[in-house]
């Protein structure tokens, strides 16, 4: 019998850089830090995923809330100046966390 494999937990805290330094209101931005997402960052952004049909408009305020709770950049300032190909790509390190431990590949069927 062979060990399952499970997917692996990302790396501690990923650091985006921005192509250029975003400037709202008197902050600056040239980059976006994420960590591990709290239960309740998770849990209200997934207030956005209830429903009988989830719309790509749902995914996407999914994605900003849970990447502004993590990051701690305002929301509307992540939603209205930030590139999406960096909110994608936060959005993909932290779904890491949420789907870290569950198994991978093909797995043999149980006698």
């Amino acid at each position: 019998m062979s060990e399952q494999k499970v997917k692996p937990k990302p790396e501690a805290i990923l650091i985006i850089p921005l192509a250029e330094p975003i400037t709202v209101k008197g902050a600056n931005y040239t980059e976006l830090t994420l960590k591990e997402p709290t239960g309740r960052a998770v849990l209200d952004a997934e207030k956005h995923l209830k429903g009988s049909s989830i719309g790509p408009s749902d995914l996407r305020l999914y994605s900003f809330t849970l990447v502004a709770a993590v990051s701690g950049v305002p929301f509307e300032v992540l939603r209205d100046n930030f590139p999406i190909s960096v909110i994608n790509e936060g959005t993909r390190y932290l779904q890491g966390f949420i789907e870290a431990g569950e198994p991978i590949g093909d797995s043999e069927p149980s006698a």
